[in-house]
């Protein structure tokens, strides 16, 4: 009993020696206020240890008790303001890199420093957006290296667009924004720009038209630049084409068949399967006429390159329409009865088209034409394995 009640005497009295220590007390409190509001790492550092040691030995002093009170929040304020500056002194340069990537299209420093930057800030949609869309520039230049991380990316900040992710940045009209510099777009641009980046990459750089197709026909269905872009309809205008195909090489060899065959009875049945073939044949390239269609009533033609890309768009309709209805008298007329209508969707089933009467039993393949996309650039033909004739641009970067 003796020995505690000598141990809580001793420990009182050193208690209250460190109260009454008024030079220690006070240099520790003239460390921190000197410092606290510093800029520097090394000032606000300087801050935080005084203000720690402070806190520690004097604390519970009540003669002190007014400087604890007011050290006391600047702890934790301190520890943040360190942490953010060591980051910055981290990020600054690579975000100085990042912009001059962006100002001077380099896709490999881009996506260098863009990285590096998102190993400290994971979440940060405004570094990802650039990395995500340029996927499609980059395409355009025979660079394809980066079109699984555009994809990447791309389909990272859809999902998070859909899912109504909070953006960070605004634009000087107040309206919520996302992305740097070039690349910074409001919510509905960057929706229509992802959606296009997806179909785009997945169509031409994947040679995916598969997956590409639904984000093209999306595209279309929301406000932004590419619901009226030229090149979306184009590139469904190839799909369908491209679907055709086969098709087409299957009739010519049962037109080949039926010339074979020994007797009328077998010609028939391979009529009837040619004439199931020629009717789905023919919905095809409806629905690609209504593509190009559509695609040629979107294109400009305020300069000698654009006028020539719409040209050829035209050129094409006119082709298809001529093989599928062997005249040339209506096409304007069936493009402005088709465009009037709403986009049929690509992905759904491509109904057959019946003409009556049809006669199949002859040495020609059905009517037709299409617009490949290997590369951007299309070249249009008979189905049939015929000779192709001058290649036409299907799509635009």
């Amino acid at each position: 009993m003796v020995a505690l009640v000598g141990g809580i005497a001793v420990t009182g009295a050193l208690a209250q020696n460190v109260c009454d220590d008024l030079d220690g007390a006070t240099a520790k409190y003239e460390a921190f206020t000197a410092n606290y509001q510093k800029k520097d790492v090394a000032g606000k550092e300087a801050a935080l240890a005084a203000g720690k040691e402070f806190l520690e030995k004097w604390g519970a002093c009540e003669s002190w008790a007014e400087q604890v009170k007011f050290v006391k929040p600047w702890i934790g304020r301190l520890e943040t303001q360190v942490a953010a500056l060591k980051e910055e002194a981290v990020l600054g340069p690579l975000f100085t890199r990042y912009d001059a990537a962006i100002n001077s299209d380099n896709a490999d420093e881009l996506y260098s420093a863009g990285k590096a930057i998102l190993e400290k800030q994971p979440d940060n949609i405004n570094i990802i957006y650039p990395m995500a869309v340029i996927g499609p520039r980059e395409i355009a230049k025979g660079n394809n290296k980066y079109n699984a991380e555009s994809l990447r990316y791309a389909k990272m900040l859809y999902d998070k667009l859909k899912s109504n992710v909070v953006f960070t940045r605004k634009l000087k009209t107040g309206e919520e924004s996302i992305g740097v510099l070039k690349y910074e777009k409001t919510r509905p641009e960057a929706m229509s720009e992802l959606t296009y980046t997806l179909a785009y990459v997945n169509f031409y750089g994947q040679k995916n038209m598969k997956a590409g197709i639904p984000y093209y026909y999306e595209a279309t269905q929301l406000p932004g630049f590419f619901k009226t872009y030229p090149a979306v309809y184009a590139s469904i205008g190839d799909y369908y084409v491209a679907e055709a195909a086969p098709i087409g090489a299957e009739i010519a060899k049962l037109i080949e068949a039926i010339k074979a065959a020994p007797t009328d009875e077998e010609k028939a049945k391979i009529d009837e399967q040619v004439k199931a073939k020629v009717a789905l044949f023919n919905g095809y390239t409806e629905r690609a006429m209504d593509a190009y269609g559509r695609a040629w009533s979107y294109a400009k033609s305020d300069t000698p390159a654009l006028k020539t890309y719409k040209d050829k768009l035209m050129a094409v309709v006119q082709d298809l329409y001529k093989r599928r209805f062997d005249k040339d008298a209506g096409v304007n007329e069936w493009v402005a009865t088709a465009v009037a209508k709403p986009l049929p969707d690509p992905t759904s089933a491509v109904q057959p088209v019946i003409d009556e009467p049809t006669t199949t039993t002859t040495s020609a393949a059905p009517s037709g034409t299409g617009v490949g996309a290997a590369n951007g650039t299309g070249v249009a033909g008979k189905p049939a394995g015929a000779a192709p004739t001058k290649p036409v641009v299907a799509k635009k970067p």
